[in-house]
């Protein structure tokens, strides 16, 4: 997820990716160079989706700047620095999750039932792992995602809004970004709170959105766009607007 990051900003070479082999020797990230394939055209697709270097673009910034000032790390985006401030910024992503799930649950069950709740999902799951081992993955950042999407769907279905509108738009898109699978998070906004076996119900949401379209479709438009920063990056490597990256991975 995150060769984009050093590939356009450190060695202005995010089409042949040409540095990969200097640093898998001196770093070692992996056997071979699994991020990226060779397309048509000559140039390296990355295989991952770009949302996620996204996220890290942030921690990035901070540890090359922090590498650039220092003596003793080389500012090659895989040094020390580079390594902490991209788990520091995933372990903040954690906590922000976690607030975001706190005050969904406080919704429908006391501060002390939260609370232990919250206790026992970190310390009892896989969450622990992906907060503060492999933090990096796409997994406590999706969480977050979904944690959002949930908060804002509850807001917007108290109180139609603009922002509450755009926010879910941009998180539902930018899941999909970090992993294109989850454009399945645009269900909860759709059918939150709705007993889709009931006719009348289903009846009363389309009336909902009919009647608040145009936050609908501000929050429509904001997901495409989100959405479309992986389009124009495959537009720019390939040349094409589609491109299936994991090839006979399935």
């Amino acid at each position: 997820y995150y060769m984009y990051l050093p590939a356009a900003f450190i060695y202005k070479d995010l089409k042949k990716c040409s540095f990969q082999e200097e640093i898998i020797k001196k770093y070692h990230p992996t056997p071979d160079f699994q991020q990226a394939f060779k397309y048509e055209n000559g140039n390296y697709v990355m295989k991952y989706s770009i949302g996620q270097c996204i996220q890290f673009a942030p921690s990035f910034f901070i540890a090359h700047l922090w590498a650039t000032l220092s003596p003793h790390y080389e500012a090659d985006g895989f040094s020390f620095p580079y390594q902490f401030m991209i788990s520091m910024g995933s372990l903040l992503i954690a906590f922000i999750g976690l607030f975001f799930l706190r005050k969904i649950l406080l919704s429908f069950f006391s501060d002390r039932t939260v609370a232990i709740s919250l206790l026992l999902l970190v310390i009892g799951s896989n969450y622990l792992n992906y907060a503060a081992i492999d933090g990096a993955m796409t997994h406590n950042y999706l969480f977050t995602y979904y944690a959002i999407i949930v908060y804002c769907t509850m807001k917007f279905y108290e109180n139609p809004r603009r922002i509450t509108a755009f926010f879910i738009g941009f998180f539902v898109g930018f899941a999909a970004l970090t992993r294109p699978t989850e454009i399945i998070s645009a269900l909860i906004p759709i059918i939150w709170g709705v007993n889709v076996f009931s006719g009348k119900e289903i009846v009363s949401r389309f009336g909902f959105f009919q009647k608040n379209w145009h936050l609908i479709l501000l929050s429509v438009v904001t997901c495409i766009a989100v959405g479309s920063i992986q389009l124009f990056y495959w537009k720019y490597v390939s040349g094409d607007w589609i491109v299936y990256s994991y090839q006979d991975q399935g």
